[in-house]
């Protein structure tokens, strides 16, 4: 078994004693445990706060049991990280960017904006959030910049966004005037500190709800696939984009999962001369961008007959395939 966490925690009882506990997380063969141990009146008590093969659960069954003992009244004796429990949110100011943009929504233009995100997901065959979050296109339809420079200010465009999108981006805000200056550090003095708290315990908790669903996906995958189900009826079954499960599917691959049989149980609708084809290609040109792959793989007209984003799910889970050999 090996020891991959451990800390040690005290709590001073009414009686000025202290006790001592010690928590402690271990994997052993892909399987993880967390365990609370205690001396309690003399004898040794140990809680087992997680027992299983996936991480998430595991963290966060780590999260919520130190939750209970730090309100019990326990402290680390180790500090300087976070042991799960989360501290008051203060928040930077990125995250007032986005508070603001959020509460001061432009709806048109950012329903502007989404329709060119949809338009360019499906020329690149790329997921919508890769070209750019919700939460940019809100900037943009707030803030509205109309240069390179303001631009830069948004959080989130970095060269290489700004270098695949930010001219036609521009084009398209450039048609609306904008309501507020640049650079933007005014926004600093328009948030309400009392309400911003409030948005930021608002998000910890969705983000914790979005955590629980994403751990009960990741599970239904694993069952689904134990069970010989294809890609498209898990799809069906939890009303899921293809796209969004071989995202899961990489996390469980990176997680230790052995998802191998069912990525060759789903290429088998794929002929083996492409598949041959696209291993050459990962070979020669790389596997980290799909579209040169694609553009290698098939002619304009072969594109233009086929299902695209059925094209690059195949070399998605392929990939898979091709990083557990090579690797």
């Amino acid at each position: 078994m090996n020891l991959i966490f451990c800390n040690t925690l005290e709590k001073v009882t009414e009686e000025n004693r202290v006790r001592t506990a010690l928590v402690s997380i271990y994997e052993e063969h892909g399987e993880w445990s967390v365990f609370w141990n205690e001396q309690a009146e003399g004898k040794a008590v140990r809680d087992v706060w997680y027992e299983g093969m996936m991480w998430d659960e595991a963290l966060q069954g780590f999260r919520e049991g130190l939750d209970g003992k730090f309100k019990e009244g326990f402290v680390p004796l180790i500090r300087g990280t976070d042991l799960g429990r989360r501290m008051a949110p203060r928040g930077g100011f990125t995250q007032m960017l986005h508070y603001y943009s959020e509460a001061n929504l432009q709806s048109e233009l950012f329903n502007t904006l989404r329709q060119w995100r949809r338009e360019q997901a499906a020329k690149e065959g790329k997921s919508a959030f890769i070209i750019a979050t919700n939460r940019i296109l809100q900037m943009l339809s707030v803030f509205v910049p109309h240069n390179l420079d303001e631009l830069r200010q948004i959080p989130g465009f970095g060269e290489q966004r700004l270098a695949s999108y930010g001219q036609p981006l521009l084009e398209l805000l450039q048609q609306v005037p904008q309501s507020t200056p640049f650079p933007l550090d005014w926004v600093k003095e328009k948030v309400d500190p009392e309400l911003f708290e409030q948005w930021l315990e608002e998000q910890y908790r969705k983000k914790e709800t979005a955590g629980e669903k994403k751990r009960e996906t990741k599970r239904a995958l694993l069952e689904a696939m134990e069970k010989g189900v294809t890609l498209d009826q898990i799809a069906s079954e939890l009303a899921m984009e293809r796209r969004e499960l071989i995202l899961l599917l990489e996390e469980l691959d990176r997680d230790g999962y052995d998802v191998g049989p069912f990525i060759e149980m789903e290429l088998q609708a794929v002929a083996k001369t492409e598949q041959k084809q696209a291993e050459k290609l990962f070979r020669d040109i790389g596997h980290r961008y799909l579209k040169p792959v694609v553009q290698q793989l098939y002619s304009e007209d072969e594109l233009k007959q086929r299902d695209v984003s059925q094209i690059y799910d195949w070399l998605r889970l392929y990939r898979l395939k091709y990083r557990r050999h090579a690797g």
